[in-house]
C-alpha cells in the first residue's frame, strides 16, 4: 500500500469525521431551539393571565416611528407585538393578552418544528451523501419531504392561529401575508428539482442497464 494513498485515505476519513461533527452539531442546535420555543409556550401557560399587559409605548428607532406596542409580563418588557393580534375579543368585548400570547407561541413553535424537520432532513441528505453519490432515490424521496414540509411551514401556522381564535374568541382577524406566497413559490421550486433529479436518475438507470 503506497504511502499516498494511505495519505488520501486519512484525509478522506478527517474529511467524513469533520463533515459528521458538523452535522450532530447542527442536529443538536435544532433540538435546543425546539426546546426552548416549547419551555416558552409551557411557561407563558403556566404564568397568570393578569400579569399580561400591553402599553403603547414611545420608542425611538426609526421604524415604528416613534410608537410601539409592547407586551409586558408581570412587570417585565417581554416583547414588541402586533397590535391585530392581540386586540381579538369574546363575545362580552373582552380581550386575553395571555391566550394572545399563547397563540402567538403556539404558532411560533409550529413554525420551529417544521423549519428544524426541513434542516434535519438536509442533515441526513449530506450524512448519505459523504460516501455516496447524492442522487439516489432515497435522497430524491427526501427532497420530496422537504418540498411537503415547506408547503407545511406556509400553511400550519396560520392554521394553529385560526384554530385557537375560534375557540377563544370564536372568529380570527387575518391580513394578507406576502411571505406565505413566498412560502409556497419555494414549495414549488424544491418540488421541482426533485421531479428534475428523479428524471435524470431514471434515465441514468436506463443507461445503466444497457452497459
Amino acid at each position: 500500500m503506497s504511502e499516498k494513498y494511505v495519505s488520501e485515505k486519512n484525509a478522506a476519513d478527517k474529511k467524513r469525521r469533520r463533515i459528521l461533527n458538523i452535522a450532530n452539531s447542527f442536529a443538536l442546535m435544532l433540538a435546543i431551539i425546539v426546546f426552548f420555543s416549547l419551555y416558552s409556550l409551557i411557561i407563558d401557560a403556566m404564568t397568570d393571565s393578569s400579569k399580561f399587559e400591553v402599553r403603547f409605548e414611545n420608542d425611538e428607532t426609526f421604524a415604528t416611528q416613534g410608537r410601539i406596542y409592547r407586551l409586558y409580563v408581570d412587570g417585565e418588557e417581554y416583547c414588541d407585538i402586533d397590535y391585530n393580534r392581540y386586540s381579538l375579543t369574546d363575545d362580552n368585548g373582552n380581550t386575553d393578552y395571555k391566550y394572545c400570547t399563547l397563540i402567538e407561541d403556539a404558532s411560533r413553535l409550529t413554525y420551529t418544528v417544521i423549519l428544524c424537520a426541513m434542516l434535519y432532513v438536509v442533515i441526513v441528505i449530506a450524512k448519505k451523501s459523504i460516501d455516496s453519490t447524492p442522487f439516489t432515490k432515497e435522497n430524491i424521496n427526501r427532497v420530496k419531504l422537504i418540498s411537503l414540509l415547506q408547503l407545511l411551514l406556509a400553511v400550519l401556522p396560520g392554521m394553529v392561529r385560526m384554530v385557537m381564535s375560534f375557540i377563544r374568541f370564536n372568529y380570527y382577524s387575518s391580513s394578507f401575508d406576502i411571505t406565505s406566497w413566498y412560502l409556497f413559490a419555494i414549495s414549488a421550486v424544491i418540488a421541482m428539482i426533485a421531479f428534475i433529479f428523479q428524471k435524470g436518475l431514471d434515465l441514468q438507470e436506463d443507461v445503466n442497464s444497457f452497459i
